[in-house]
């Protein structure tokens, strides 16, 4: 796969910030918020309930979660009035979530090939704050087409499925396909959903390469849900330190595990749900990881380095460090009201 047919960004940059700085007409916005924040940081329990209350918000949580939920509440109205999102559901109005399967071994060598043998996606409108569809597509693997016997117990999946399915390349079509017949990328806004980075970044990435074909546009950025859970639940004190997994979220969230583990579409069905408790409970849900092309594109063993970056996306994270010189010097040059 070239540099010229893949839509992979090149591994030059250290640190990506969505390619976007904040339009001229935004700036006071941006300084509103600032201001609204601070005064949310300095607000006691009892005043955060309150006005929590009198906007209808969710009040369950610490009060760090409480923060944050009246934070993304007055960004979002913000960010509506300014025309960048469309309403109060999300950036995004549509997600599909992805959790792949591949084969395995019960003890993967360093080199081993990762092969999809499933590709499973679960449609989310967050408009509705709800499941509306799903994909399902099992994959003849071409380098170990005999499934192992651990793979077999691990995934549920048999090798007569696996026997009589179709190559990547049929199944990545029909996929599209699908996409479209929902009009995702074509009329709607949506974004890819993963429990981690190893969906996109590992397997279907080293799946184009081994199959010589494009890594697909549809997949050059996506939301690693862990990234969005930990951030938004969990202070930055302790959120490096907390097991995050699939398990763990729904056991946090007081939630049980709904189908077989490591059936891809029922792992897709419940990261699903976390991310629509995510919205519920006030969580701005934006994309956070992007493909790069690396100089020697081979990331198929456990040892071999990811192909991702994170992103950064100004109107979801606001300011960083290495923007913020910049932001304020513009600030200053503007002489900007400092009013709420």
């Amino acid at each position: 796969m070239s540099n010229s047919e893949s839509h992979a960004d090149s591994d030059n940059e250290e640190f990506d910030c969505d390619s976007r700085r904040i339009p001229l007409e935004h700036l006071p916005m941006f300084q509103r918020l600032a201001s609204v924040n601070g005064k949310i940081n300095r607000m006691k329990k009892r005043q955060l309930l309150d006005t929590m209350r009198n906007k209808m918000l969710n009040t369950d949580g610490e009060i760090d979660v409480l923060k944050k939920r009246l934070k993304n509440h007055y960004r979002m109205q913000a960010l509506i009035k300014a025309k960048i999102c469309e309403s109060e559901a999300t950036y995004f109005p549509y997600f599909v979530v992805i959790d792949i399967e591949a084969t395995c071994t019960e003890s993967n060598p360093a080199d081993y090939k990762f092969e999809i043998i499933e590709f499973p996606a679960v449609l989310v409108d967050a408009k509705k704050r709800k499941i509306i569809d799903h994909f399902q597509a099992f994959v003849k693997p071409s380098i170990n087409p005999k499934l192992s016997d651990f793979c077999i117990k691990l995934t549920g999946i048999t090798q007569d499925k696996i026997d009589n399915a179709d190559s990547f390349e049929v199944c990545l079509t029909r996929f599209t396909k699908w996409l479209e017949e929902h009009e995702l990328g074509i009329k709607h806004k949506f974004s890819i959903v993963t429990d981690g980075p190893f969906d996109m970044a590992r397997f279907l990435y080293g799946q184009c390469i081994m199959s010589e074909i494009p890594y697909p546009k549809f997949a050059t950025k996506w939301i690693n849900i862990r990234k969005v859970f930990k951030a938004f639940y969990f202070t930055k004190q302790v959120k490096h330190s907390v097991p995050c997994n699939l398990n763990a979220m729904l056991t946090f969230l007081d939630m049980q595990f709904e189908g077989n583990p490591h059936s891809g579409l029922d792992d897709s069905f419940n990261i699903s749900r976390i991310c629509l408790r995510l919205l519920e409970d006030g969580a701005f849900i934006d994309q956070n990881e992007r493909i790069i092309s690396l100089k020697t594109p081979t990331p198929y063993g456990k040892d071999d380095p990811l192909p991702v970056r994170p992103v950064h996306n100004i109107f979801c994270d606001g300011m960083h460090s290495h923007n913020h010189r910049w932001f304020v010097t513009r600030l200053k040059s503007l002489d900007l009201n400092n009013g709420v």
